[in-house]
C-alpha cells in the first residue's frame, strides 16, 4: 500500500501554509515508512496527476474557508465535498480543485482512493506577505496530524510509529 501525504498551500500567505506546515510535522512526530511519501505540492495543479497515479490512497491536507466554523477547527471530507455549489464552503483555496485533478487522474487510469483533511483558517488572504499560522490554525496542527496518522492506520493498516 503506497500512501502520498499530498500538502497543498503557500507558507507566505498565513494560514494557507496549513499544508506544509501539517507535512513537516508529521516527518517531526512520526517515523514514516518508505510506503508514506510526504509531498508538498504549494499549490493544487495537473503537476501531481503521476503521484496520484503513484498511490494507492492519496491524503490531501489543505486549510479552508468559508465553512462558518471557528478557526482551527478540523475538517475530514471526501474530494467529492469540494465540487460544485451545493458544497461552496468546503472550496480548497486554490484555482483548481482535488477532486477536478483526481478525475483527470482516474480518467488516465489511477485507482487510488482520496480523503482530504483540514482546518478553518482564521485569515486566508493577508493583506502583505506574512510567513507563520495563525494561533487558532497552529494549534490545529498536531491534532490534525494525529487525525491524519489514525485514518492512514485505519483505511490501510500503516501505523506511524511516534518519535522519541
Amino acid at each position: 500500500m503506497r500512501v502520498a501525504l499530498i500538502c497543498v498551500g503557500n507558507e507566505l500567505l498565513m494560514d494557507d501554509g496549513l499544508g506544509p506546515a501539517v507535512g513537516r510535522r508529521m516527518g517531526e512526530k512520526y517515523v514514516l515508512p518508505d510506503n508514506v511519501a510526504v509531498l508538498d505540492c504549494a499549490v493544487m495543479g495537473y503537476a501531481i496527476l503521476p503521484d496520484l497515479q503513484a498511490c494507492d490512497l492519496a491524503v490531501v491536507v489543505d486549510a479552508v474557508d468559508g465553512t462558518g466554523a471557528a478557526p482551527g477547527t478540523l475538517f475530514s471530507f471526501a474530494p467529492e465535498d469540494m465540487r460544485g455549489a451545493a458544497s461552496a464552503e468546503m472550496m480548497s483555496l486554490h484555482e483548481v480543485r482535488f477532486a477536478d485533478v483526481l478525475a483527470a487522474a482516474r480518467f488516465m487510469g489511477a485507482s487510488c482512493r482520496a480523503q482530504c483533511f483540514g482546518a478553518q483558517v482564521e485569515n486566508a488572504h493577508p493583506s502583505e506577505l506574512h510567513e507563520g499560522l495563525s494561533e487558532p490554525v497552529a494549534a490545529a496542527v498536531d491534532p490534525l496530524c494525529a487525525q491524519i496518522a489514525a485514518f492512514i492506520a485505519q483505511t490501510c493498516g500503516i501505523t506511524l510509529v511516534p518519535r522519541a
